[in-house]
């Protein structure tokens, strides 16, 4: 029996477990919340959508057994907030959740969307004492999916047809690579539309927050994905936050996901700026995570 958790049912982790509950991946998916009524409600919700059995609770006794969870608990990013801003709040939020985890699924791996994201695999991964290798996050996906639809809007391309990864810090300092750029069809990339692109990636979460409050779709598609590839031990390489020893941070950096967790991390070619931006944005992960205590 294959069983994915996902940890706060708030309005992202609510669609994130909606998402997963449709890729019929697991035999049970859990819901978990602090509130009652909430999570009895998205649990009812989602289960007649699905052939997944569906449990809904404020109980983590019922998250033993997981293969994988998806840990989402946490206050959201408002439009004129960081998510570095979040840190000190949610560092508090992220050590109960995994002192839970410990208790109860010590054998799962850890997929971290809780903001801001890089930061917060890092103190999962600490406070868990996983293997490295089963604790990542997801950014780098939802951003390189960002990444694609801008490209293909400005080139007039189907997304299908574009290939782009972005890496680094999910947040102010990603770095979307423009060597990763292909695009079907199109011979000569155009500087000035990649600028753009690249612009309005690096703004898109905060330009939706703006309008609608929050990202929910873009996340809990790129959450659903990487949830696929790992219960289906798809062995695909997808760009994840993960541990670097040298760094002593969380990064985004393509890896090859699979049953395992992160089965390798390949770091891909990078321009002397982009290298350089890589480093700064570990250099601003570790002061970050040196603010409070890490």
């Amino acid at each position: 029996m294959s069983k994915i958790s996902v940890i706060g049912a708030g309005r992202l982790g609510s669609t994130i477990a909606f998402s997963v509950a449709k890729e019929q991946i697991s035999d049970e998916l859990v819901l978990l919340d602090i509130i009652e009524n909430l999570v009895i409600g998205e649990g009812l919700d989602i289960g007649q959508t699905c052939l997944c059995h569906v449990t809904a609770s404020m109980d983590y006794s019922n998250i033993s057994g997981s293969d994988l969870i998806i840990i989402v608990a946490g206050i959201a990013r408002k439009p004129d907030m960081t998510r570095e801003q979040l840190l000190g709040t949610n560092v508090k939020i992220m050590k109960s959740v995994i002192e839970q985890v410990h208790k109860y699924a010590p054998n799962s791996k850890l997929l971290v969307i809780s903001n801001p994201m890089d930061s917060m695999t890092y103190v999962a991964l600490k406070e868990s004492g996983f293997e490295k290798k089963k604790v990542f996050g997801m950014g780098g996906v939802v951003d390189s999916n960002r990444f694609r639809y801008f490209l293909a809007r400005e080139f007039g391309a189907h997304v299908e047809n574009v290939e782009a990864t972005v890496i680094g810090q999910h947040g102010e300092i990603m770095i979307p690579l423009v060597n990763s750029i292909k695009i079907r069809g199109v011979e000569r990339l155009d500087k000035d539309k990649i600028d753009r692109a690249i612009a309005r990636t690096k703004d898109a979460g905060r330009e939706v927050i703006a309008l609608k409050g929050a990202t929910l779709y873009a996340p809990a598609h790129a959450t659903s994905t990487m949830a696929r590839i790992v219960m289906n031990d798809e062995k695909k390489v997808v760009p994840s936050s993960v541990y670097l020893e040298e760094e002593d941070v969380c990064i985004g950096l393509p890896v090859l996901l699979g049953k395992n967790g992160v089965e390798e991390i390949i770091m891909p070619k990078m321009t002397e700026e982009e290298r350089k931006v890589f480093q700064k944005a570990a250099t601003t992960l570790r002061e970050h995570l040196s603010g409070v205590g890490y």
